[in-house]
């Protein structure tokens, strides 16, 4: 039997030799894949850790820069003298930087020139990122460091601005204009001619007749920043010999804009007497005298500058103001070539671009490690919308209401309406004022405003016989036409206050609960302050406040803003001491204006406006569009919504 050789133990061990080097070697490897798949792992999830810790605070970076526009925007910035837009503007004294020339607003924001500081001429400030009223760095110039010390791109915290118009408003400017007469001609052939005074002479020959022509929709570009403009013309036709004037007669003319906005602004003026006696044998064309020759519409500045060719007087005149003879700016009408034929007078003026109400800011924010975010938010001007209170003391409501049932199947419901009588006592004190003249411009709106011809001449009744004309600065006027759609009806103004109402959180104060003493906002004219009752004024405040009662003025006081009251009780004057109210102070009644319950119905139409400042005590009343402007801060310049790009 043959045996075959069989490889021994030993030299298999031989022949496996080096396989457990070659599997410590594979797995030593697999190991190492395994750890370099670990750090890397790590690695990249650290970097992922840091750089989205530098995303959010880019992206926190771009919220400031939001945050800073916004407060640009509500005028809390006030430009040192090296950065005024205009070092000296007109009427503004030893104040500059006070003045309406050098505060913002969407216009000037949007305009490169006075957005932007370029006094060395970076040409990043080509375009609007409000430069003028942020400090952007010395060394990187396109952006706002934020933190102390020294900015580091690669560490540090910034971010860059970029205002836009959303609705591109631009330069076009839309308006069309007409004119009214006080005691305007009657003609049963057209009983809505008011636009016509005739004034009849000796014979039945003779008369004056003052028309005003309206200015058609007219279209004009103000793209170089003010273009030129044309209201309407006056035309004088005179008959024969002509006819005695003795009396100032009432005229306005209205300014309606139709784009980019609507807006309505009122010139308001008289024609004068053209003789003092009726004693001549030809008499003159008669001339017109405008209460004021600058106004503001939408944030478009008009300026009167001709009648005919002729310009208009810088000079406020007779000032101080005579009783019986209203102040204001002369203007000389074109005299006929001959009887018979009419002379044409065109009111030329000039008007600027209007202010849009909302902007888009772009935020771009800058983190470390080189990140980047962007923000984009739309701004909305305010609830307004420019159209805000046309008069110093504006009284809405009729001379007289009667009293009526309620009607609980009318739809909508209506409450009962109690009778009314319009109501005004000025106050005989030599220390009161009230004043149309704005004392940020030199814009002259009506110092006291009412409807309708009866409640007008109740005011020039009550200054006549306390004698106080020399107190009233420009001329008490009928405010009808140029109320505001939101205080035009009451269901209109009680909107508008509970919306305010919805947002004034702890400064709403329900009926049989006052604010007290220095409790009405801020005295720098900020904040909104709602009184759901009566309401006693006392002490420093500001901003925005609604009393939906009656408001009582009561010892010293100073308040800087808007005063809404629309209880039927409206305002009364207690106590002694100085009293100052900068802004507009509105009394607008209805029935039901409390904000709580909600479910009353409020009244069909306003009540009588019932003030009374009979009691002791001074008062000034003064329109300041400045304060005016930072009372809206309650109300403007709101955050319509972020969006990440």
């Amino acid at each position: 039997m043959k045996i075959e050789n069989v490889p021994s133990s030993k030299n298999r061990s031989e022949s496996e030799k080096g396989a457990a080097l070659v599997m410590a070697l594979l797995v030593t490897f697999l190991l190492l894949v395994a750890s370099a798949g670990v750090l890397l792992e790590t690695t990249t999830n650290t970097h992922n850790v840091t750089d989205s810790v530098s995303e959010q605070q880019a992206y926190q970076a771009a919220e400031s820069g939001i945050q800073a526009a916004v407060d640009v925007l509500r005028d809390n910035v006030t430009l040192p003298d090296a950065r005024l837009i205009d070092p000296n503007p007109p009427g503004c004294g030893t104040s500059p930087e006070l003045c309406k020339a050098n505060r913002i607003n969407y216009l000037k924001a949007l305009r490169p020139v006075d957005s932007n500081l370029d006094n060395a001429g970076d040409p990043l400030d080509a375009t609007p990122r409000l430069s003028r009223w942020l400090q952007y760095n010395a060394a990187a110039t396109d952006r706002v460091a934020m933190g102390n010390g020294t900015y580091v791109a690669q560490n540090g915290y910034a971010y860059s601005l970029n205002v836009s118009d959303p609705d591109n408003t631009g330069s076009l400017v839309t308006y069309s204009s007409r004119g009214k007469f006080g005691d305007n001609d009657a003609s049963p052939m057209n009983g809505t001619l008011q636009n016509q005074k005739t004034y009849a002479g000796a014979t039945g020959s003779d008369s004056i007749v003052v028309r005003y022509n309206p200015q058609t929709a007219i279209q004009i570009d103000t793209t170089g920043g003010l273009a030129s403009a044309n209201f309407g013309a006056f035309s004088v036709t005179k008959n024969g010999n002509g006819a005695c004037i003795l009396n100032y007669n009432r005229v306005q003319i209205e300014i309606t804009m139709t784009q980019p906005y609507y807006g309505l602004r009122v010139v308001r003026g008289y024609v004068r007497p053209n003789a003092t006696a009726c004693n001549l044998t030809d008499y003159p064309t008669p001339d017109v005298r405008f209460d004021s020759i600058t106004f503001t519409l939408q944030g478009s500045l008009i300026n009167l500058v001709s009648t005919g060719g002729n310009a208009v007087s810088q000079i406020w005149a007779p000032d101080p103001a005579v009783d019986g003879v209203p102040s204001g700016f002369n203007s000389q009408l074109v005299a006929p070539a001959s009887s018979g034929t009419a002379s044409s007078s065109t009111v030329a003026g000039t008007m600027t671009s209007p202010e849009p109400i909302r902007l888009l800011i772009k935020s771009t924010g800058y983190g470390p490690r080189g990140s980047t975010k962007q923000l984009e938010a739309i701004i909305q001007k305010n609830f307004f919308n420019g159209l805000t209170a046309p008069a110093t003391l504006t009284l809405i409501g009729p001379a007289s209401t009667t009293a009526v049932a309620a009607c609980s199947t009318c739809n909508p419901a209506t409450p009962a309406q109690p009778a009314s009588n319009f109501h005004f006592a000025l106050g005989n004190s030599n220390a009161m004022l009230y004043s149309g003249q704005d004392a940020a411009s030199t814009d002259i709106i009506p110092p006291i405003g009412a409807w309708g011809d009866t409640n007008v001449g109740s005011v020039f009744d009550e200054i006549d016989d306390v004698n106080r004309w020399n107190r009233v600065t420009g001329v008490p006027s009928d405010i009808t036409a140029d109320t505001p759609p939101w205080l035009s009806t009451p269901q209109g103004l009680d909107n508008y206050v509970k919306m305010q109402a919805s947002s004034a959180g702890s400064r709403y104060f329900p009926s049989g609960v006052e604010p007290g003493q220095d409790n009405f906002g801020n005295p720098n004219g900020t904040g909104l302050t709602i009184c759901d009752g009566d309401c006693t004024l006392t002490g420093d405040g500001g901003g925005i406040l609604i009393v939906t009662g009656k408001l009582t003025l009561h010892g010293a006081f100073s308040f800087k803003g808007i005063i809404l009251v629309t209880g039927q009780a409206g305002v009364d004057r207690r106590g002694a001491g100085n009293g100052v109210i900068e802004g507009n102070m509105i009394v607008a009644p209805y029935v039901n204006s409390s904000i709580l319950p909600v479910s009353e119905p409020v009244g069909g139409s306003f009540l009588a406006p019932q003030y009374d400042l009979s009691g002791g005590g001074s008062s000034t009343i003064q329109y300041n569009s400045t304060a005016l402007s930072s009372a809206l801060v309650a109300v403007s310049n709101f955050v319509l919504g972020v969006l990440e790009t």
